[in-house]
């Protein structure tokens, strides 16, 4: 299994706040069969500041942490997409996962979109069962489809009856954890749906 949507790199974000704390998760992440962490902490957001350079500088502590563990980590970002954005970290050096307001659709949406897939990029979407704009509105879902817009859902909103699994549309489970704090991750949710995990390994080419 891997995970490319957590808050599990220590201090840099509004996710868990100490590098002890990272290490116990990510040795239950090994318990659990994880092979990949992707650390995706939140860059651009209204309301979680954060700082480029402690990422890189947490990162690279937390990654020995991993080399002992035995799990493969890379560093991410989870990009609060705007008009106007700054750097970020790509996942695998190809993918953004992008996240938007909940409650308003962002007119800039689709020309956004294309400009990061014009600068070589795949996006993908952050838990898509978060914004109600999308969910009321079929054509913004076949559009951002028909963009090749890959759709990430949270493991523990996962349910075979909710509309984006019913229609096919999600391409990645994730875990988006932010620690202890928040809640527990349900992993045999996530084993139910093993298929999509396969999917998603191929679309990452790990």
């Amino acid at each position: 299994m891997y995970d490319i949507h957590n808050h599990i790199l220590f201090g840099v974000d509004d996710g868990i706040e100490t590098l002890e704390e990272s290490v116990e998760v990510l040795k239950e992440y090994k318990s659990q069969g994880v092979e990949l962490v992707v650390f995706t902490p939140h860059i651009n957001h209204p309301n979680v500041k954060t700082d480029l350079f402690r990422i890189k500088e947490h990162y690279e502590i937390l990654k020995s942490g991993c080399e002992r563990i035995g799990i493969r980590c890379e560093l991410g970002s989870e990009l609060y997409l705007k008009p106007k954005f700054p750097e970020f970290f790509p996942i695998l050096n190809r993918f953004v996962l992008i996240e938007l307001d909940t409650m308003i659709y962002p007119l800039y949406l689709f020309d956004q979109i294309f400009e990061l897939q014009l600068s070589g990029y795949d996006v993908i979407l952050a838990h898509v069962e978060r914004y109600q704009w999308l969910s009321e509105n079929r054509y913004v879902i076949d559009k951002l489809k028909d963009m090749n817009v890959y759709f990430q859902m949270n493991i523990n909103t996962l349910d075979s009856k909710n509309y984006y699994i019913k229609n096919g549309y999600i391409d990645f489970i994730a875990t988006d954890y932010h620690g202890k704090k928040r809640s527990e991750i349900d992993w045999e949710k996530w084993k139910k749906f093993d298929e999509i995990t396969k999917n998603g390994m191929k679309i990452l080419k790990i």
